[in-house]
């Protein structure tokens, strides 16, 4: 019995020894005789690439007995020594005059005696000629000047790939001063309220090779003309906007026989002047010989006279030139009598002005005609995004007077 307690405690202790001899083979690198250990390598290394150059930083750790760093590159033929103070939080070293490449970097620590720590293996890219010969301008697809003088810069697709932040442009504005401006890469369409009429512009292309790169590339400025703004065609654009715009017209309410109001159109009272007396509900249609028309009418002293009477549409447009077209075309039961006010209209916001503030209105023209066929147009132009209403504005109040419409028509741009 004393004997195999003997021999189990002897194989106990052969397999410890075996073990520590094992463990002090796996860790002999980091030591000396008499148990010194070497000095902490690097650790989260930062590299920057730049213009022909790189900077290579570390947080400087707790081992406080490293006195330096050597990085080396090109398998060692090339080194640089970099020292550490007591005080240093972050060791930092930027090496200069490196050619564009890829380069692979050793970082090895040093404390004073000289022990030098496992060596750390680091990758990183310098940029130069090579990167700035595939640079390219970001494409301008229109630089163009509206007659109100604004200038407005159309822009292409940045090249992502190899690293666009965006474009600087240098124009000379209203007074006489060279401005640069700077437009993210994101952004495309540059506007110009300050631009001087008559100048050139030039730009260029702003690159990062990559979000830790140190140095900005630029491309070389070019030089661009600015031309005058060229509206793109018109076309019918009434079905996007306008709602029951063209004969045959439907009715909101109908009296059964002939007259009625106008679905989807804005009506004030001032055109109601039809129906029974004391009932007069009705204005804006006109069944005519079942011509469905777009009417109103003051035929005669039970009639009431209509002053500052409006059937109109409100929405909102984007900035552009427009024209309204108010015609008798699509009815057969057109009509245009009397000389009194009637008017297209297009006004700025939620309603029509009054006959004695036309002049406010976006634009207008009268169908006074002496005909009972019309074909009348007015045109205006939007600076921005902008609500506007568009219809009929008119004065009967004596004698005979009618008008039946076939349609209204808005042509604009395909925006």
């Amino acid at each position: 019995m004393n004997m195999r307690i003997l021999l189990t405690a002897l194989t106990g202790l052969f397999f410890f020894l075996t073990g520590c001899t094992k463990m002090d083979s796996t860790y002999e690198q980091y030591l000396e005789k008499g148990g010194i250990i070497y000095p902490g390598r690097p650790a989260k290394v930062i590299l920057n690439g730049g213009d022909n150059r790189i900077r290579i930083s570390w947080p400087k750790g707790p081992d406080p007995s490293i006195v330096k760093a050597k990085i080396s590159w090109n398998v060692g033929a090339d080194s640089i020594e970099v020292p550490v103070s007591a005080g240093t939080d972050t060791i930092s070293c930027m090496i200069n005059n490196l050619p564009e490449n890829s380069y692979s970097f050793t970082i090895v620590t040093y404390d004073k005696d000289g022990h030098n720590s496992v060596p750390l293996e680091v990758f990183g890219t310098t940029y130069g000629t090579r990167y700035r010969s595939r640079l390219l301008d970001r494409p301008v697809l229109a630089a163009q000047q509206k007659s109100s003088g604004e200038v407005f810069l159309a822009w292409g697709i940045a090249d992502d790939n190899l690293g666009a932040l965006g474009t600087e442009i240098k124009y000379v504005n209203l007074k006489g001063d060279t401005v640069y401006r700077f437009e993210k890469k994101n952004i495309d369409t540059t506007f110009f309220q300050d631009y001087k009429s008559g100048t050139n512009y030039f730009y260029r292309t702003l690159f990062l090779p990559d979000s830790n790169a140190l140095d900005t590339f630029r491309t070389t400025f070019t030089k661009k003309e600015v031309v005058p703004y060229v509206p793109p065609a018109k076309i019918d654009l009434t079905g996007r906007y306008f709602k029951n715009y063209a004969a045959p017209f439907v009715a909101e309410l109908y009296d059964g026989a002939r007259f009625g109001t106008l679905k989807d159109w804005t009506i004030n009272s001032a055109v109601l002047n039809q129906g029974a007396t004391g009932n007069k509900i009705y204005g804006g249609y006109d069944n005519i010989n079942s011509g469905r028309a777009f009417g109103v009418q003051k035929w005669g002293d039970t009639d009431p006279a209509i002053n500052n009477g409006k059937i109109y549409q409100t929405f909102t447009l984007p900035a552009g030139e427009y024209d309204v077209i108010w015609t008798t075309d699509g009815t057969s039961s057109a009509v245009n009598r009397g000389m009194q006010e009637r008017y297209v209209v297009a006004a700025l916001g939620s309603t029509l002005p009054d006959v004695s503030n036309l002049s406010s209105a976006l634009s207008s023209v009268s169908f006074v005609t002496g005909v009972d066929r019309f074909n009348v147009k007015t045109t205006f132009t939007l600076q921005q995004s902008t609500k506007v209403s568009i219809g009929i504005l008119i004065n009967f109040t004596s004698g005979q007077q009618a008008f039946r419409a076939g349609g209204i028509k808005l042509m604009g741009p395909d925006l």
